[in-house]
Order: C-alpha cells, then structure tokens, then sequence
C-alpha cells in the first residue's frame, strides 16, 4: 500500500499559490510606485502566473487592486505616472492660466496682422487704380 502524499500535494499548493500573490503584489507595487500600462495580461506575464490566476475567484482582492491601478490610468492608454511625478492641482491651473494668456496674445497678434495686412492690400488697389496699365499708356 502507498503512503498518502495528499496533504504535502495540498500544501505544496497552497506554498504555489501565496508565491503567486506575492509576485503579482510586487508586480502591482511596482506599477503603483514606477507607473507603466496597467493590463491583466501585463501583470500575468510580469508576474508570472496564468490570467486564469487573476480571474479566479479566490484572487478577488488583486484583480480588484489591479482594476484600480489600470482605472488611474489616462484614457489615452498611456502609461499612469507615479504619483509623484504627477502634477498638481494647482501646477495644472497655473499652466492653464498661463497658457490662455499665451493664447489670448496670440489671437491679439493676429487681429493686429489681419488689419495691417487688409491696409496694405487697400494701399495696393489704390496704387494700381492709380497707375494706368501698359496697354492703356501704348493707346494713347
């Protein structure tokens, strides 16, 4: 008769399945602190483990932090920055109002070229009114 080896099978399981939590915790604590595309297949491969892994019920709580890792990203699908190289709030409204004021010279500029240039296009009918034209001057 054969010794039973069910419990050290279980256990041996069990061992697989904590290094797997562990590597796709340091997989996702990597993207949290470096940023980089957040995806299940992404995190699967970096990690190691199957997406069938990160799907199973049992992983509810990593597909969850992953799903919000991946929610912080911009709709762009670019890469999330880490947190601290992300601008702030009032960073952002300070390049915002300085970028309006850049606009709104610029717009400026171009009613100021806009009007010199219909002056100078008004200088030059009146110019050619003015001066007869090669045909005109050989009639006479």
């Amino acid at each position: 008769m054969r010794a039973d080896n069910s419990d050290h099978l279980v256990e041996a399981a069990q061992q697989r399945r904590l290094d797997c939590i562990e590597r796709v915790n340091c997989v996702l604590d990597s993207l949290e602190h470096d940023g980089g595309p957040v995806t299940v297949s992404g995190v699967a491969s970096r990690a190691g483990v199957s997406r069938t892994f990160l799907y199973d019920d049992a992983q509810a709580t990593l597909l969850a932090r992953l799903r919000g890792l991946a929610s912080r990203q911009p709709a762009s699908g670019r890469p999330a920055l880490p947190d601290k190289e992300r601008i702030t709030t009032k960073s952002h409204e300070v390049v915002v109002r300085a970028l309006r004021g850049a606009n709104r010279k610029l717009n400026e500029e171009n009613e100021r070229l806009r009007n010199e240039l219909a002056v100078a296009l008004g200088q030059i009918r009146d110019l050619r009114r003015r001066i007869p034209t090669q045909s005109a001057a050989q009639r006479d």
